[in-house]
């Protein structure tokens, strides 16, 4: 009888071990995708730069 739970649990186990590295492999890419967005928001000067009209007073 131990011989066929063996088979059992190591698909279970790479199964397991699988799914956790997706989730965590997910988790990264997320992390690193926020990072990526904040550092751009922070070091962008496209957003800062304002075009204003130079008016003269007699208008």
């Amino acid at each position: 009888m131990p011989v066929q739970y063996k088979p059992l649990f190591t698909r279970a186990r790479k199964c397991l071990l699988r799914k956790v590295s997706l989730l965590l492999t997910a988790l990264m890419l997320g992390m690193s995708n926020v990072i990526l967005e904040e550092d751009r928001s922070l070091t962008d000067t496209r957003a800062k730069i304002e075009y204003r009209e130079i008016q003269s007073e007699d208008e």
